[in-house]
C-alpha cells in the first residue's frame, strides 16, 4: 500500500503535489482545475498590493519557452514569465488576480477565496493563500495583517507569504540589504494577525539563500519555499536601440539541480558542499542555522522523479507552475502515478521511507567510486566526422582507417566524446 500523505506545518495533504501560485489559480474556475486534476494542495494567486487603498490595473501574462522540442514531459525547456498592462480587460471570465481581468478588491478577492475553499472540500484539496508584495513594492503592515485576517475568514488552510520571488523587484537583493523590513516585520506582522501556519518564500537571486532562509525561521516562519526564478533580459541584438523589457522570471527543468543543491544546504546549513580537494567542515558556517521547518520547493518540476529527489534532498512537498500550462492541470496524476510506481519498485510504503536519505560522497572515497572512465569505439558505427577530436581537451583522439581511435595515454576519462559523437559510435567502460 503505497500512502503519498504528509502533515504541512499541522496540515494534513494527501499528496505532496502542489500547485504554485500563478495563472493556474488566478480565479474559481482554474482553481478547481487544479483540484480535479489530483493536486494535493493549490496555493492561490497573490493579490499584490502595495496600501489598502491602492487600485490596481488590470494586467496579463505573458511568457517565452526556450528549448530544444515541443515534448515538455521529456525536452528541457527555459520558462520566462512576465506581465504587461492588459489591452484588453475581459469582463466575462470569473474575476481574478491578474489574467487580464479587473483586479478585485481585498473583500472581493477573500470572498473568491471562500468559493474556492468550499470547492475543494469536495477534492481533498487543501488552499493556501498568498499575499503582500515584495522588493520596492514591499507590502505596508496594515496590508500584511489585513490580508492575512481577510485570509484566514475565507478559511484558507495555510498563508504563504509573497517575500520573493518576483524578480521585477529583485527581492533578493532587498532581502540582503535589509532582511528585517523585507522579511522579519511580514511575518511578525502576518503571525499577529493570524493563527495558521505561515509558509515564506525564499529567492535565489541574492548571495545567501541559506542565510536568508535561517532568519525567516527564527522569525517563526512554519515552513520554507526556495524559489527558483531569476531576473532575466532576453536582448535582440538587432533591436538593442530600442527599450528592451525585462522578463522577470526565468526558470525551467533545468533547474532542479539547482534547487536540490538548495534544500540540502538549507538542512545541512553549517557544512559547505562546494569542496573538492578536502573534506568538508562543519566549522565553516557555525553560525548559520539549519532549517528544521518544513520545505516546500518550488520551481523545475514537471515529473514524479523530480519531485521524488527534492524529498530526498529533504523538502516535504514542492509547487508546480510551469508545467502545469504546458501540460494542463491533468499532470498532477501523471506525476503521482510515476511516485506511487518508483515507491512500489523501491520498497518504500511512504513519503517518510526516502525523505532526507541524500548523502554526499565522502572525499576520500571519490577515487575508489568514481570510475575514470575509458572511451571504447564502435569501428562499424564511427562515420569518422571528427566531433570526437574537436571535443577532447587532451588531444588523446584521432583518425586512423578512418576510425576514431583513443589514446589511453592522454585521456583522462571525461566523456565528451561519448557526448558529442552523432553516430553514438562511442561507449564507456570503467
Amino acid at each position: 500500500m503505497i500512502d503519498l500523505s504528509l502533515e504541512l506545518s499541522g496540515i494534513p495533504l494527501k499528496n505532496p503535489i502542489m500547485a504554485g501560485a500563478g495563472p493556474n489559480t488566478k480565479n474559481v474556475s482554474s482553481s478547481i482545475d487544479c483540484m480535479k486534476g489530483g493536486f494535493g494542495t493549490i496555493v492561490v494567486r497573490s493579490l499584490h498590493i502595495q496600501y489598502l487603498s491602492q487600485v490596481r490595473q488590470p494586467t496579463r501574462g505573458f511568457w517565452r519557452i526556450y528549448g530544444t522540442g515541443k515534448n515538455f514531459r521529456e525536452d528541457l525547456y527555459s520558462f520566462m514569465s512576465t506581465g504587461a498592462p492588459a489591452q484588453r480587460v475581459h469582463r466575462k471570465i470569473d474575476p481574478g488576480f491578474g489574467g487580464a481581468s479587473p483586479f478585485p478588491t481585498l473583500d472581493q478577492y477573500a470572498e473568491e477565496l471562500r468559493k474556492i475553499v468550499r470547492a475543494a472540500k469536495d477534492y481533498d484539496c487543501a488552499v493556501i493563500a498568498s499575499i503582500g508584495w515584495c522588493g520596492s513594492n514591499v507590502s505596508t503592515e496594515e496590508v500584511w495583517k489585513a490580508e492575512a485576517k481577510a485570509m484566514t475568514y475565507a478559511g484558507v488552510a495555510g498563508i504563504q507569504l509573497h517575500t520573493g520571488p518576483s524578480p521585477a523587484t529583485e527581492p533578493g537583493r532587498f532581502l540582503t540589504q535589509d532582511p528585517v523590513k523585507h522579511m522579519v516585520l511580514p511575518i511578525k506582522f502576518t503571525k499577529e494577525a493570524t493563527h495558521l501556519p505561515v509558509f515564506v518564500k525564499i529567492p535565489v537571486d541574492c548571495c545567501d539563500s541559506v542565510h536568508i532562509a535561517g532568519i525567516a525561521q527564527k522569525a517563526g516562519a512554519a515552513g520554507i519555499v526556495p524559489v527558483t526564478r531569476w531576473l532575466s533580459i532576453p536582448i535582440d541584438i538587432d533591436r538593442m536601440e530600442e527599450p528592451m523589457w525585462r522578463g522577470p522570471g526565468i526558470g525551467g527543468p533545468w533547474s532542479v539541480p539547482i534547487m536540490n543543491g538548495l534544500i540540502f544546504r538549507f538542512r545541512h546549513a553549517r557544512q559547505p558542499i562546494s569542496s573538492i580537494y578536502r573534506e568538508a567542515s562543519t566549522e565553516e558556517f557555525a553560525d548559520n542555522v539549519p532549517i528544521t521547518a518544513p520545505i516546500i520547493a518550488s520551481g523545475g518540476v514537471r515529473s514524479g522523479s523530480d519531485i521524488i529527489g527534492y524529498i530526498a534532498a529533504g523538502a516535504n512537498a514542492a509547487e508546480i507552475c510551469a508545467q502545469v500550462l504546458l501540460e494542463g492541470p491533468g499532470m498532477a496524476k501523471r506525476v503521482e502515478h510515476e511516485m506511487r510506481s518508483w515507491m512500489a519498485a523501491k520498497g518504500y510504503s511512504k513519503l517518510s521511507d526516502f525523505q532526507g536519505i541524500l548523502k554526499l560522497m565522502e572525499h576520500s572515497k571519490a577515487k575508489e567510486m568514481i570510475p575514470q572512465w575509458q572511451p571504447v569505439i564502435d569501428k562499424e558505427l564511427c562515420t569518422a566526422c571528427g566531433a570526437c577530436m574537436r571535443g577532447c581537451a587532451n588531444v588523446a583522439i584521432s583518425l586512423k582507417d578512418h576510425v576514431a581511435h583513443v589514446d589511453d595515454e592522454y585521456c583522462e576519462g571525461c566523456r565528451t566524446c561519448y557526448y558529442v559523437c552523432p553516430a553514438g559510435a562511442v561507449s564507456l567502460k570503467p
